[in-house]
């Protein structure tokens, strides 16, 4: 992603230079109470305001040396509303916001906020957490706040250790929030305000030298909770790929599940309360993309498909695949939207050409997001795309019901370098 590129590239090339020998199912307990919301939402009670399950939320990262974070608001009747958290609460976002996770009417937001620019007002922190029908801020955290403790392997002389880029989060209750950097995956208590790295999720890198860093092995685009359980992915150079599968309360991995084909993650879908679709890619492009069906009954791969296309997630933090009915939507990081289906494993890699629709679009800003109860599909895209250029983009809505495409909404100069499209309805 060429505006975090010094921050995102590195770990990235890393994790491309080897495969990593194949660990075993840990042979843990299976999950217990899957069925229902995930992530604490009550089933069956929505709420209004800002949010109302027909609307969506916007997270727009921003130019990072010219503007803090900000949240661009949907509405049900399609009226877009820019800079709401700050209309509300006259405070802004923490500077690049990454990532936010809607639970038990209240919204987290993740923002990275390690720039603070002079000529920007000071952003609320590190993690907010919001009245998520009225956005009025209830509690901030820097990332001093979110300082952990050191685990002893690590062989550092500091107690507590530095959370680094922040990327994504989800929320099972007020008392185990997980968000993720480039150390691993982390549980946090914002009542106590305690923060653990969870074991399994990061590899200890720097072996020889007096002090191992952390490195992450967790993929945490797409993130799914089910119950009270947390699925992720692992890939990259110090782990094989698999999925991993947390529990609430819990500071490990409680299972992992070896996947067989694929380099990297692409991102995870929620197929109802019982079943899993994982994408995965390799460094070959063409012929090394994979979805892995899942069985969470019985903690069992049912089938691994090769498609014929290119799913790859590229350097965003959100997933590089999203499901809506029988199709999984991917755009690769390019501007052209495909689609592949999971009943007849069809592939059309040009399904939408967004440059038919808006001109200016070269880049895409963060990957597709699909609301299946509307049926809509929801593509940002910008002119530019460089950190220290303030480029306010277009997020092209798609009815995607049909056989073909139709543009509903082409909403234009109302958000700034999105890192992720929230559909509500996802939380309910």
């Amino acid at each position: 992603m060429i505006k975090r590129i010094f921050y995102d590239l590195l770990p990235a090339i890393s994790c491309m230079m080897l495969w990593a020998a194949c660990s075993e199912d840990s042979g843990k307990d299976g999950p217990e109470g899957s069925g229902g919301n995930g992530g604490g939402n009550e089933p069956g009670k929505t709420l209004g305001g800002y949010a109302d399950p027909d609307g969506v939320l916007i997270l727009n990262g921003g130019s990072r040396p010219n503007e803090n974070g900000s949240l661009t608001y949907i509405a049900p009747d399609g009226t877009v509303e820019e800079d709401v958290y700050k209309r509300v609460n006259g405070t802004e976002l923490g500077n690049d916001a990454a990532d936010l996770y809607m639970c038990d009417g209240k919204l987290y937001i993740l923002c990275d906020d390690q720039l603070h620019p002079d000529d920007l007002p000071a952003g609320d922190g590190a993690l907010i957490i919001a009245d998520a029908v009225t956005l009025k801020k209830e509690k901030v955290f820097t990332r001093d706040q979110l300082q952990f403790p050191r685990p002893p392997e690590t062989n550092g002389e500091s107690e507590y250790m530095q959370v680094m880029s922040l990327k994504n989060i989800v929320v099972m209750d007020e008392e185990n929030i997980y968000f993720s950097d480039e150390q691993g995956l982390f549980r946090f208590n914002s009542k106590t305000g305690e923060n653990v790295i969870v074991k399994g999720s990061y590899a200890l890198a720097n072996q020889g030298s007096p002090v191992h860093n952390l490195e992450a092995i967790v993929s945490t685009r797409g993130m799914a909770v089910i119950g009270d359980r947390l699925y992720s992915c692992a890939s990259g150079f110090w782990t094989s790929t698999k999925l991993l599968e947390f529990v609430k309360g819990k500071d490990e991995v409680n299972r992992e599940l070896e996947l067989p084909k694929g380099d990297f993650i692409s991102g995870i879908c929620k197929n109802g309360d019982h079943e899993l679709i994982v994408g995965t890619c390799g460094r070959l492009g063409e012929g090394s993309n994979f979805l892995h069906f899942i069985d969470l009954d019985t903690w069992t791969i049912t089938q691994t498909k090769a498609i014929g296309s290119e799913i790859s997630a590229e350097f965003r933090n959100s997933p590089g695949i999203t499901l809506c009915g029988d199709h999984i939507y991917h755009a690769a990081g390019s501007t052209t939207v495909g689609r592949t289906s999971i009943k007849t494993w069809k592939s059309e890699a040009a399904y939408i050409d967004t440059t038919a629709d808006e001109p200016t679009a070269r880049y895409l800003n963060c990957n597709v997001a699909a609301d299946p109860e509307k049926q809509y599909l929801y593509v940002a895209v910008s002119q530019e795309y460089a950190e220290n250029v303030v480029s306010p983009g277009n997020i092209l809505v798609y009815d995607i019901s049909g056989d073909e495409p139709k543009l509903v909404q082409n909403i234009a100069g109302k958000t700034s370098y999105p890192n992720g499209i929230y559909p509500v309805s996802q939380f309910y």
